[in-house]
C-alpha cells in the first residue's frame, strides 16, 4: 500500500470514528404523550397531546379547560396564539425554540408548561443505556452519604437499591420511618422512571434527599454513556 493510499484510509477511518463518537443519543422515545399546565388564577389550565417521531415533535394539539374561540373570547390575539405556537412548535420540533406570542403571555405560558410536562413523559422511557450504575449523594449535615445502585434494562429503570455508607439497620438506628422509606423510594423510582417525580417520604426527608441525589447521579451516567 502506498503512503498516499494509507493516508486516505486513515483519514476515512478517523472521520468514521469521529461521526460515531459525536452521534447524539435520542432524548425522546417515539410515541404520543399528553401534558398539562398548572391552573391559572382563573382556574384555567392547558392540555396538549404531542407526537414524537425521530426525536422531535411532529404533531401537537393543544386545548384549554375553558376553551377560547373567537365567538366566546374577546382577546383574539390569545385565540390566534394557540395556532401560531402549535405551528412554530411543529416547525422547530423544539419548544425551547418557540417564543411567547406578544400580547398572549398567559396562553403562551400554559402551552409551554403543557409541552414541558408531556416531554418529561416522553423522555422517561428508553432514555438510558442498559447496565448497572452507581451514584453518590453529597454528605448531609451529619456526614451521611447515600448511594444508589440503578439497573437499567430495555432503556428503563428495572431495579433501584439505596444504601448508606454509614450502614443503618433496625439494630443500630432508631428512626424506623427512615429505614422503611428505602423500599418506598426505590419502588417510586421504578414506577415513575423519573427521579424528579419521586416524592419525599414523610418523616424521612433526609433519606429521601440522599436517595434522589444518588439516583440522579447514577442515571446521569446511564443517560450519557
Amino acid at each position: 500500500m502506498t503512503r498516499g493510499m494509507l493516508c486516505a484510509v486513515l483519514v476515512t477511518v478517523f472521520v468514521a470514528v469521529s461521526f460515531a463518537g459525536c452521534a447524539r443519543k435520542a432524548v425522546y422515545v417515539d410515541g404520543m404523550y399528553s401534558g398539562y399546565s398548572e391552573q391559572d388564577s382563573s382556574g384555567n389550565l392547558g392540555q396538549i397531546t404531542i407526537t414524537i417521531a425521530g426525536d422531535r415533535i411532529v404533531r401537537a394539539r393543544y386545548v384549554e379547560l375553558i376553551p377560547k374561540t373567537r365567538g366566546n373570547y374577546p382577546y383574539r390575539i390569545a385565540v390566534d396564539a394557540v395556532a401560531t405556537m402549535q405551528s412554530r412548535l411543529i416547525e422547530s420540533g423544539n419548544i425551547a425554540a418557540v417564543d411567547a406570542v406578544t400580547g398572549a403571555t398567559a396562553t403562551s405560558s400554559r402551552l409551554t408548561e403543557a409541552v414541558d410536562d408531556a416531554l418529561r413523559n416522553a423522555g422517561s422511557v428508553g432514555s438510558y443505556t442498559d447496565g448497572t450504575y452507581v451514584g453518590y449523594s453529597t454528605a448531609d449535615n451529619l456526614g451521611n452519604i447515600g448511594y444508589a445502585v440503578i439497573t437499567v434494562s430495555g432503556g428503563n429503570v428495572a431495579d433501584a437499591e439505596l444504601a448508606d455508607l454509614q450502614v443503618k439497620s433496625r439494630d443500630n438506628y432508631q428512626y424506623q420511618a427512615s429505614l422503611d422509606a428505602w423500599a418506598t423510594l426505590e419502588q417510586s423510582l421504578m414506577t415513575s422512571q423519573d427521579v424528579t417525580r419521586v416524592d419525599a417520604v414523610t418523616g424521612a426527608t433526609g433519606t429521601s434527599t440522599l436517595f434522589r441525589e444518588a439516583a440522579t447521579a447514577a442515571l446521569e451516567t446511564a443517560r450519557t454513556k
